[in-house]
């Protein structure tokens, strides 16, 4: 069906390998999913087909898709611990917060955190913070005949908070301090969510390489304005690559990430970064050079690494 309905070529992988790629090393959906890449022909015989497409391009994308999800979940990971660290600092420093009351009124304005909590209670990781810091109560749904626990009391500070909440969570509760006590520096809930958005995706094993046409994304103005400090991007480069949502989230981390994360492991991580793009993004830059899209997209996230190793 590839090679006969959608016109892909198998000159670089047998047919009896590929068959073998997908049934032992990878799914027909995932792989298949980035021939969203490539053009179709729009007329004549081949209508259709797509364009300059060679299986051994999914296989090829399907791996630089995977080593990159693990490096920006990384990534994501040291921002996040980052940003514990920050907020912690902050509330530590206020002499107008205890560290408790905060808790206390993000939660009253955030049900759904707290029943986020409630469902962790249980756990492993953080079963044994929140039995200490939450009084619980099991209680009986008699709308869905379920057993639960609930929050009954709260004496919780942030620093325990921050260490039982998401990812997703977290970044409310950064914004909910910052709206409370502005800062010079805080980081718009505009730029975090793409992040959450991201780490989201990584952590889940989504795709993020099968999309790189440009799309409907807005980037706000301080992204925009950062990729704009870029010498080596132009403008028209910009606004089509900011507008392809998975690299507009990508640009976001890296924005935040080069200004929040300490000295040590931003220099590791960005060099890892760097040797990823270089030596196998770029191992086989010859299967796209036909492809303007893939062709730009990897140059695009090249000159925004390259500039900040």
């Amino acid at each position: 069906m590839l090679k006969s309905e959608k016109g892909i070529t198998f000159n670089r992988i047998k047919e009896e390998d590929a068959a073998k790629y997908l049934s032992d090393k990878n799914n027909y959906l995932r792989t298949a999913s980035y021939r969203k890449n490539y053009a179709k022909h729009m007329s004549g015989e081949n209508e259709g087909k797509y364009i300059n497409l060679d299986f051994s391009h999914l296989t090829d994308l399907s791996t630089i898709d995977m080593h990159l999800r693990y490096l920006l979940l990384k990534m994501c990971i040291d921002l996040e611990h980052a940003l514990k660290v920050s907020l912690i600092s902050e509330i530590e420093q206020n002499i107008n917060e205890d560290g408790y009351s905060i808790v206390d009124s993000f939660l009253a304005q955030n049900p759904n955190i707290k029943s986020n909590i409630e469902k962790k209670s249980d756990s492993i990781f953080t079963g044994e913070l929140i039995a200490k810091y939450f009084e619980l109560c099991t209680v009986f749904d008699k709308q869905t005949n379920d057993v639960c626990t609930k929050i009954m009391n709260i004496d919780c500070p942030a620093w325990v908070l921050v260490e039982i909440i998401s990812f997703g969570d977290l970044a409310k509760f950064y914004n909910y301090y910052h709206s409370l006590y502005p800062q010079s520096y805080t980081i718009d809930s505009n730029i975090l969510n793409p992040i959450r958005s991201l780490r989201n995706a990584c952590a889940h094993n989504n795709c993020l390489l099968n999309s790189l046409a440009p799309q409907g994304t807005t980037p706000p103005p301080k992204i925009s304005n950062y990729v704009k400090t870029n010498p080596d991007i132009g403008n028209e480069e910009r606004k089509k690559k900011l507008s392809c949502r998975p690299l507009f989230e990508i640009v976001c981390l890296l924005y935040v990430y080069n200004q929040m994360v300490s000295e040590q492991v931003r220099k590791h991580r960005l060099e890892e970064f760097k040797t990823l793009i270089d030596e196998r993004m770029f191992r086989n830059i010859d299967y796209y050079s036909n492809n303007h899209t893939i062709l730009t997209s990897f140059n695009f996230l090249k000159k925004m690494v390259d500039k900040l190793v």
